[in-house]
């Protein structure tokens, strides 16, 4: 049930937002100009290649409101990390409920995907395989996806510390240094986006107080890597340490030390397999882009650890040390967006999947956060509400809050003298996905593969100008909105069978080669 662009002439176009020449003018008077290649070249946009519409915020100004008096470091023990048991017994309504709750959630995918595909049988057996496959390696589910954590899989062969092999330490520019980790994350599959902020004592708040339940930790820069910690072993507190240059573990009290000197923090993601996040709700196949995601970026991580190591350089990974949307957002890496647990890239929409956050010592290049008009456009949208099957996302109409929205009451937070462990933070003004109802719904992340920013970079006249104006004339937003409904962008418009007889659609670990350019 494919679905073509329309055409439309530019004229026409810009009729229909009514924008005449005037208009243009208008939104041009915006623009940056360039009164040669070199001036463009030399420009950061150029280098980030980044519309022109990306505008940079001050550093410390997120675009969203936060009250910092009550955003603190947290205490993340009791947390599942999405262990189903732990899950279900910390539901506000018990373990029956939430039972009930993830059947009615499967209940519910099954009937939003008969609503997008009435003619869709359900899956099959190859869909099936395919599915359980990628789950089978999945994050929680093998020992490679352990590499996630602290160092990862030990090696019998550590990159060689420069001074071992008679070199030198490598010395750059903090701007070369950024480009040069650009290019190997390039390698091994993160990225495009990438940014560096800088942990500070208002940063600082960013990363947890004690690891969440089943947090396992490893040193990942000395001469041998520690054996992995049983994951019974979690709740490890961090500590952030002044005398360090290396990450290292305590057992008495058990505890995670993270040298203060490693205060540039890489933010990036891999990409989805974008034709199967839009058939997400196909349950079975549709997991697939989630579960691969998770053991692509198990191997990355380990490379760079290793290749920041043979630098001369120290660095810690950090999956769960903190709530890697706050470092897409200070580092601009993106903007938060109605998904509320995922990030709004204005060059991917929601198709970053799993966060890499790295701290080391290797001077970078800070990156700003941005405003390219994503929050705001997400106020009169909410397309990903409408996808979602069990109504975990605040739909249209219901804006940023300070509230929790997992049916918990933040007077009852353990850390303020409570009984439960917050399934969503406080301290910030925004949306907050469900997550109770989220965790455990089959839909393969359908939600993601919506969004309307999900337009695949084709140099096409339409996709740039709707983007510029989101960001410069917010007017239109409700009609972009609309529009979306007629172009599908990002549409969950396509039979998860119909993949298996696509080979156009077939790309390299799933992700369009156009998204992959630098």
């Amino acid at each position: 049930m494919n679905q073509f662009h329309s055409t439309v002439s530019r004229r026409d176009f810009m009729k229909g937002l009514g924008l005449g020449v005037a208009g243009i003018g208008a939104a041009s008077a915006t623009a940056p100009v360039f009164h040669d290649l070199d001036e463009a070249a030399s420009s950061t946009k150029a280098v980030l290649k980044r519309g022109w519409y990306v505008k940079e915020r001050d550093y410390g100004d997120y675009g969203i409101e936060i009250d910092w008096n009550i955003m603190k470091r947290r205490d993340q023990r009791g947390f599942p990390n999405w262990n189903f048991g732990v899950t279900m017994n910390a539901y506000p309504e018990g373990p029956q409920a939430f039972a009930a709750l993830k059947h009615a959630g499967e209940e519910a995918t099954a009937e939003k995907a008969k609503e997008f595909w009435p003619d869709y049988k359900g899956p099959t057996t190859r869909d099936e395989a395919l599915g359980s496959a990628f789950e089978a390696m999945s994050y929680g589910n093998s020992g490679y996806c352990g590499n996630l954590v602290q160092g990862g899989t030990s090696t019998n062969l550590p990159a060689h510390r420069p001074e071992e092999i008679g070199m030198p330490k490598w010395q750059g520019t903090p701007e070369e240094n950024l480009l040069m980790i650009r290019a190997v994350f390039s390698l091994v599959g993160l990225g495009p986006m990438v940014g560096v902020a800088e942990l500070n004592e208002q940063t600082k708040k960013f990363v947890w107080d004690y690891m969440p339940f089943q947090t396992s930790a490893r040193a990942s820069t000395g001469p041998n890597l520690l054996p992995a910690i049983p994951a019974t072993a979690g709740q490890r507190r961090i500590i952030f340490d002044d005398n360090a240059t290396e990450s290292y573990l305590t057992e008495d009290p058990p505890a995670f030390h993270l040298p203060s000197a490693q205060r540039y923090v890489i933010a990036t993601h891999n990409l989805s397999c974008d034709e199967i996040a839009r058939r997400g709700l196909g349950a079975a196949l549709g997991g697939c882009t989630e579960n691969m995601s998770y053991a692509r970026v198990a191997y990355a991580k380990n490379i760079v650890e290793q290749f920041i190591r043979g630098l001369g350089y120290n660095v810690s990974y950090g999956h769960d040390m903190q709530p890697a949307l706050a470092w897409d957002i200070a580092s601009g890496v993106g903007e938060h967006a109605r998904l509320g647990q995922t990030i709004g890239s204005p060059e991917y929409g929601g198709l970053m999947r799993t966060h890499a956050i790295f701290y080391t010592d290797l001077p970078l290049a800070l990156t700003k956060p941005i405003d390219a008009g994503f929050t705001k456009f997400c106020e009169t949208c909410g397309i990903c509400a409408e996808t979602c099957p069990v109504g975990a996302i605040p739909e249209r109409g219901i804006n940023r809050s300070w509230d929790n929205n997992c049916g918990q009451n933040w007077a009852d937070d353990k850390m303020e003298g409570g009984t439960q462990v917050m399934f969503n933070l406080p301290g910030y003004k925004g949306w907050r996905c469900n997550l109770f109802k989220c965790a455990y719904t089959p839909c393969g992340g359908a939600c993601k593969g919506n969004c309307p920013f999900n337009t695949i970079a084709d140099g096409s006249f339409v996709h740039s100008i709707v983007k510029s104006t989101v960001a410069t004339t917010p007017l239109f937003n409700s009609f972009f909105t609309s529009m979306e409904g007629i172009l599908h962008y990002g549409k969950q418009d396509k039979d998860p069978e119909s993949w298996w007889n696509s080979p156009d659609e077939w790309h390299i670990y799933g992700t369009h080669p156009n998204s992959l350019r630098q």
